[in-house]
């Protein structure tokens, strides 16, 4: 829709039309939206980490009050679910991740987590990455306990878009 958009504002130009201002920066955005940007894998997961970050930064400024989740999610571009161990809505993810980070509770590795989201199991592109943050609670004995994990879903394109604006 953009090229079309571009095309036929470049088209009335070459017409010996001119353009009103508003045109003009929506040809100049329509542009800059267009341009090429080449990230490395790994920068675009480092982008990506620092997104979730941010981003459960935010959730968790506001206390996880669900209708300030989902203004976060929308303003961010991102999916944020919260899943409890045993869940029976989590995705198979999710429920890989909940179980290692139960796991790593028993050992002491509990650390925020990215995950590349492959369309299908044989592809070797991602076009998703999954940011996970587990909620732990210490108990009396000494052990902690997994509360539950934030999972934010972002997708490929948007860490990219984010990286070169």
């Amino acid at each position: 829709m953009k090229r079309y958009l571009l095309i036929g504002l470049v088209g009335l130009m070459a017409c010996g039309g001119s353009l009103s201002d508003e045109q003009r920066k929506k040809l100049h955005d329509g542009m800059e939206n267009q341009k090429i940007v080449k990230l490395s894998d790994s920068e675009i997961v480092t982008a990506s980490l620092d997104q979730g970050r941010r981003i459960f930064s935010a959730v968790e400024k506001f206390k996880f009050d669900p209708d300030k989740v989902d203004s976060i999610s929308r303003a961010n571009h991102a999916r944020i679910r919260w899943i409890v161990p045993g869940s029976t809505d989590a995705l198979e993810v999710e429920n890989q991740l909940i179980e290692a980070y139960v796991i790593g509770a028993e050992t002491g590795s509990t650390q925020d987590n990215i995950q590349k989201l492959r369309p299908n199991p044989q592809s070797q592109e991602y076009d998703s990455l999954l940011y996970s943050r587990p909620i732990l609670t210490p108990m009396p004995e000494g052990v902690v306990n997994v509360d539950g994990v934030w999972n934010i879903y972002l997708a490929k394109k948007e860490v990219i878009l984010s990286v070169s604006n």
